[in-house]
């Protein structure tokens, strides 16, 4: 049973995160079900994209805001800041993006650049830099035969869709500027991917504590980005009937929430670390959780 204790406090920010995406995935769950029982598209569907549009961005905000917490806890010369500081700059490119496109519309050029390729790009920089950490600290090891596929996955779902806009081209079909941005943000995706297997490989090392929980919480944000856009890719090839808008915001949400639960973690491993309970400084450091905590450690 949950105590009230357990939702007070910012380190409960995980568990009021995952309540959240649990209430509105139920929703959408339930709008999608009403839909395929009528059997055609509800004249709400803008509406709706609207409404989930609007909590993905509070999501990101809420991340880009737990992102600066936990920087602030890393000072200059930490082993992992210069890692945060690159996942919070990719945290505020996905915020400028959400607010972008409620000014300017979802399909500005802009607010694609923001939320596709350029904070694609941060994270993988920050996850390449948290992986040389690990790696120094002994905590890497190589990618499996699995990690091996599901990388191959990504790879070739991108030369697919690079497969596919080159024979639009050559058909004399025009290109929007909206695709060559997607199409960017591809090659990087695999990128994630690779890094991804690599990262869930070394938390297995760390412990189990909730600093592995937020770095298992990036590895499925990034699956589900990768999820996210082969389901829309795919679903106007198989029906052309199926609300493409209400499954792309039943998407957003669950990836949001899952970049936000990374930084919710660690604010809530740090304070953990520094906040007495009931008189008794708690013990991180019986495993190896207290290797990524050491800036904040009590002394």
């Amino acid at each position: 049973m949950m105590r009230k204790s357990d939702f007070e406090g910012i380190e409960s920010a995980p568990r009021w995160i995952l309540l959240f995406l649990g209430a509105n995935l139920a929703a959408g769950m339930l709008a999608v079900y009403v839909w395929h029982a009528a059997n055609l598209v509800f004249s709400i569907q803008a509406a709706s994209g609207s409404t989930s549009a609007l909590s993905v961005t509070g999501m990101a905000a809420v991340d880009l805001w737990l992102c600066l917490v936990v920087l602030r806890g890393f000072p200059a010369g930490a082993p992992l800041r210069s890692a945060w500081l690159l996942i919070t700059l990719a945290a505020a490119a996905r915020v400028v993006s959400g607010v972008m496109g409620s000014l300017s519309g979802s399909g500005a050029p802009a607010v694609l650049a923001a939320g596709g390729p350029i904070q694609l790009a941060l994270l993988a920089a920050g996850i390449f830099t948290l992986l040389r950490v690990l790696r120094r600290f002994g905590f890497c090891r190589e990618p499996g035969t699995a990690d091996w596929a599901v990388s191959g996955i990504a790879v070739l779902f991108t030369l697919c869709r690079l497969g596919e806009v080159a024979a639009e081209w050559l058909a004399g079909r025009p290109i929007p500027l909206e695709t060559w941005i997607s199409l960017a943000g591809l090659p990087i995706l695999c990128v994630l991917f690779l890094e991804a297997m690599l990262l869930r490989q070394s938390v297995v090392r760390i412990g189990n504590g909730l600093i592995t929980r937020g770095w298992v919480a990036l590895v499925c944000g990034i699956f589900l980005t990768g999820a996210g856009e082969l389901t829309l890719w795919v679903i106007p090839h198989y029906s052309q009937t199926l609300p493409l808008a209400m499954f792309g915001a039943l998407i957003r949400l669950p990836i949001a929430a899952a970049f936000a639960l990374v930084p919710a973690s660690q604010v809530a491993a740090q304070r953990r670390a520094t906040k007495p309970a009931n008189g008794q400084p708690e013990d991180l450091a019986g495993g190896t959780d207290h290797r990524l905590l050491w800036p904040v450690m009590p002394r």
